[in-house]
């Protein structure tokens, strides 16, 4: 988007620029004419006001019709040519530095304000090139009287010109860079404000679900131990939501789209156990069965809140996206340092080229496209950044057409376990609460 609009600025600048050279082009021309039309000479004025014509026309042409970017890389050689063909209109008129040759300040303006001193030189050195011997020979012997304004005083009014273009034309080129970053700035922080209500978004629609399936349920029972247990899930999804807008509010007055990590010693299986309870009621509606393999007490530092969350994720996809009547198994290897979490489906799996983009936000694979099933995209991406910022990882490590398997891996609690408190941007530093 941005090369594109530089691509135009420029061409809509140099058509610009075109036109005034060219007007000016046909006024000087035809004043000349009409006062001297027997002091020039029409082939050679022909071939400059030509000259200046091909490149007017390429420049509409391109512009107008293609835009091509070859425009933007031969900039500088158009203003050139017109210098080159200002130069011809020039001799034809039998004069060095009059009458038409005043329109060589145009395009030497034109250089020095785009391309700099390195444009002036070319500009210069183009000039040398053309200038009659005449000319050159009158600055090495006694100069005439008359000859100091036509010689001398005209070229430094002329560099005097050019270097003024040109420094206002480095300045503007720097507020364009400064611009440019300032709007580069803000579009990051709109777009980091749109991720944390995206995110936090989809965080709380998984609580919420289960609030008013479990409440539904609590409505239609009378059975209090199941009321009394349904209840329970209820509170417990309700705190998570409160937590996660007390870090929404976190974010705002911090800036960052990155919620806070509460690290504390934590029993997953009883994490796992209370996420399994949660969705046991959206298994039941597709007779999808859940199996636990894992320890009943298993204490790692982790945010509870957010591992919980990932949990959430991996359940709620696995019996979403499970035949009806499979099975999800949740199984665990513990390590000396850290324990891995595996959590398994029977579904139809993920194809091989969805598998690689599973964890990039918004991302859904075909399958998942193609089925009646809502989502966003979000929810793997956030689970993975959760499990990072953790010290962990989360990873797709099996699919086929019997199911799909994801690792989450976490490390083991300290042995004293102390209460830390991990800052957004800062998960390495641990402070004890």
């Amino acid at each position: 988007m941005g090369t594109n609009q530089a691509r135009r600025d420029t061409g809509r600048a140099l058509l610009e620029f075109q036109g005034v050279v060219f007007g000016a082009l046909v006024v000087v021309g035809s004043a000349i004419l009409l006062s001297q039309p027997g002091a020039l000479d029409p082939l050679l004025y022909a071939a400059g006001a030509g000259i200046i014509t091909v490149i007017t026309v390429i420049t509409v042409i391109t512009v107008i019709w293609h835009n091509r970017p070859g425009l933007q890389r031969f900039a500088v050689l158009l203003p050139l040519l017109d210098l080159l063909g200002i130069r011809l209109t020039a001799h034809a008129e039998g004069a060095t530095l009059s009458g038409g040759a005043l329109l060589l300040i145009l395009p030497i303006i034109w250089i020095a304000y785009s391309f700099g001193m390195r444009g002036v030189l070319a500009s210069v050195a183009l000039l040398l090139v053309t200038s009659p011997v005449g000319l050159l020979q009158a600055y090495g012997g006694d100069m005439e009287p008359g000859n100091f304004t036509r010689i001398v005083a005209y070229p430094l009014t002329l560099l005097i010109l050019a270097g003024a273009a040109g420094v206002s034309g480095a300045r503007i080129r720097r507020k364009k860079v400064q611009l440019a970053a300032q709007t580069a700035l803000t579009e990051q922080a709109v777009q980091a404000r749109d991720d944390l209500i995206e995110a936090v978004t989809h965080e709380l629609r998984t609580p919420l679900t289960s609030i008013l399936g479990n409440a539904e349920l609590v409505l239609h029972t009378n059975d209090a131990q199941t009321v009394g247990r349904r209840v329970g899930i209820i509170v417990r999804n309700a705190e998570q939501m409160d937590t996660i807008l007390a870090d929404l509010l976190l974010g705002r007055s911090t800036g960052t789209a990155l919620l806070g990590l509460h690290i504390t010693a934590t029993d997953v299986g009883g994490l796992i156990e209370t996420c399994v309870a949660a969705r046991r009621t959206a298994a039941d509606a597709r007779s999808v069965s859940i199996n636990v393999i894992a320890s009943d007490t298993l204490w790692a530092d982790v945010d509870p809140n957010r591992i919980r969350q990932v949990f959430d994720n991996l359940l709620t996809n696995a019996i979403k996206y499970n035949r009806v009547g499979g099975t999800v198994i949740v199984s665990e290897t513990r390590l000396v340092t850290t324990a891995t979490f595996a959590v398994t489906d029977s579904g139809y799996g993920i194809a091989p080229t969805d598998s690689a983009r599973v964890f990039e936000p918004y991302y859904r694979t075909e399958s998942a496209r193609r089925s009646s099933q809502d989502g966003s995209g979000l929810g793997l991406g956030i689970s993975r950044d959760i499990a990072r910022r953790h010290g962990g990882d989360l990873r797709l490590v099996e699919s086929s057409t019997r199911g799909s398997r994801f690792e989450l891996t976490l490390p083991l609690a300290l042995s004293d376990h102390e209460d830390v408190v991990a800052q957004p941007g800062h998960e390495s530093e641990q402070i004890v609460a």
